[in-house]
């Protein structure tokens, strides 16, 4: 199968299982309310923000490995990749002794995290079922991060249906039969463990020459793994002071219960995050092979394609999600869950931000680019917003997070990031952010403060948007035939098949 046909299935069976994921959690979220008090809800998404953190632990090594195993695929050292793909799988299994470390620290000390608010029993089996679900998955990291390289995404995402099925049936039964927060626990931990049994025999049977074997264990690699994972370390942990630390502070400075009330003012901001995720993080492997082969002038037009639809897609989404919002809530959960259209607009304008950073991010981390600025840039940010956090939110609530999100975006990804990725492409800054300027009318939607003006000022930028990005996107026309070909065959196919019938 080619590698136009390999991408169009990944993003066709992501997009179909993105669909299916969307409907199925549209329907749990108020069918869990119905059965989870709103401080439950906040501690269970305080838990799922928490696994986040624990993959530190690994140093780096799975985040490393994964960029490196794409990278000897597509220079066909297979030997090479068996001894680091059996370095990395055994540094990941000796790095899951400090996960238990943790999960014992937390099963006795749950107030660590909640304070003396947390009420709910048993909180600390909660803790060690989620936190042994996440084990199995963080051992076994290395043997899917072969499988994306070798791009089977798409064979990932039709098995995702199956899974989504199973946990959400599981959930369901739970809930009713009055297991309250084990439900979503035990069924995660289930879920986990299915797909890590069918992950091992993907690799036995699709990947034949990978041999893991402590024979193959060799402690040159490691330091490779970890010489450039910290790195990947010091930026996952940028990222959770930059994602993952909303919902703490809210729990901690305001209540559980507003955690549940944010969780779902954002919860249309992160199906489109997943969404934006699925389509550019199915170029990773393209990107770290196009590395491997050398192929530097592909490398451009690819990050350059990438980068342009990345802001505008992100745009689009964005600003359809702020339209529609508070209607949504309303008809979804019912009144008293949305927070307010000033704290909407600043979710609004900072997953722009956030969004449309993601290309230069997988260029960056794909080629190794400088992997020590990357990181401490990202990290600047992240102990940016983290120190301004504390120092506001007591004060000025839960718009000040997402404020303080949105100028450390502006100051260290939206301009570091574009600096370091020009570097490796050669293109030039003030070009990469020329789209940054459709911004700008964005905040005079609450200044107004009204539905029809709202919509008619972002509908104009909107189109101007869309001009300028096909304008763009003309210029890479011959770049871009080789993957449009599939499609128009298929297309054609269908109506040679319709006029015959």
């Amino acid at each position: 199968m080619s590698d136009s046909k390999k991408f169009l299935k990944a993003i066709t069976s992501g997009y179909a299982f993105m669909a299916f994921n969307l409907l199925v959690s549209l329907w749990l979220v108020p069918f869990s309310l119905q059965h989870l008090s709103r401080p439950e809800y906040g501690i269970f998404a305080i838990c799922s923000d928490l696994l986040g953190w624990l993959g530190l632990t690994s140093l780096g090594v799975g985040a490393a490995f994964g960029v490196r195993s794409g990278q000897l695929m597509g220079s066909g050292e297979k030997e090479e990749l068996n001894l680091v793909a059996s370095t990395a799988f055994f540094s990941q299994l000796m790095s899951s002794v400090l996960l238990v470390i943790v999960g014992c620290i937390l099963y006795f000390n749950p107030n660590l995290l909640f304070g003396d608010e947390l009420s709910t029993e048993h909180i600390e089996w909660i803790f060690a079922i989620l936190i042994g679900g996440y084990i199995i998955s963080f051992i076994l990291q290395p043997m899917n991060s072969l499988l994306i390289a070798s791009k089977q995404i798409h064979v990932d995402n039709y098995l995702k249906f199956g899974l989504l099925l199973i946990r959400t049936l599981l959930t369901v039964a739970l809930l009713s039969s009055g297991f309250k927060l084990f439900s979503l626990a035990i069924s995660s931990l289930v879920a986990t463990i299915i797909i890590s049994v069918i992950t091992w025999i993907r690799v036995k049977r699709t990947l034949p020459y990978i041999q893991i074997s402590w024979n193959n264990f060799r402690s040159n690699k490691l330091r490779f793994l970890i010489s450039n994972g910290i790195w990947f370390t010091l930026g996952g942990l940028a990222g959770l002071f930059i994602f993952r630390m909303d919902s703490f502070m809210i729990g901690k400075f305001i209540s559980l219960s507003t955690v549940a009330s944010f969780v779902i003012t954002a919860k249309l901001y992160s199906i489109a995050d997943m969404v934006h995720q699925q389509f550019f993080n199915t170029s990773r492997p393209y990107f770290s092979q196009l590395y491997g082969k050398k192929e530097m002038n592909i490398l451009g037009k690819l990050y350059d394609l990438a980068f342009q639809l990345s802001f505008t897609s992100a745009f689009i989404m964005s600003v359809t999600i702020y339209l529609i919002n508070e209607w949504f809530i309303r008809l979804w959960v019912g009144e008293g869950f949305f927070l307010g259209q000033t704290l909407n607009l600043l979710l609004c304008i900072n997953f722009i931000l956030q969004a449309s950073v993601l290309p230069n991010r997988i260029l960056l981390a794909t080629t190794f680019y400088k992997n020590r600025q990357h990181a401490i840039s990202r990290l600047f940010e992240g102990v940016f917003k983290f120190g301004l956090c504390l120092l506001l939110v007591p004060q000025f609530g839960m718009a000040s997070i997402v404020a303080i999100g949105i100028a450390g975006s502006l100051i260290f990804s939206n301009t570091y990031l574009n600096v370091l990725a020009g570097e490796v492409v050669h293109d030039k800054l003030w070009e990469k952010m020329l789209p940054f300027l459709f911004l700008l009318p964005l905040p005079l939607c609450i200044y107004f403060n009204t539905q029809m003006i709202s919509f008619i000022l972002i509908t104009v930028t909107v189109l101007g948007l869309l001009y300028f990005t096909f304008s763009r996107i003309k210029k890479e026309k011959e770049f871009l035939n080789p993957f449009l070909t599939p499609i128009y065959a298929k297309l054609f196919k269908k109506k040679l098949a319709t006029a015959k019938g």
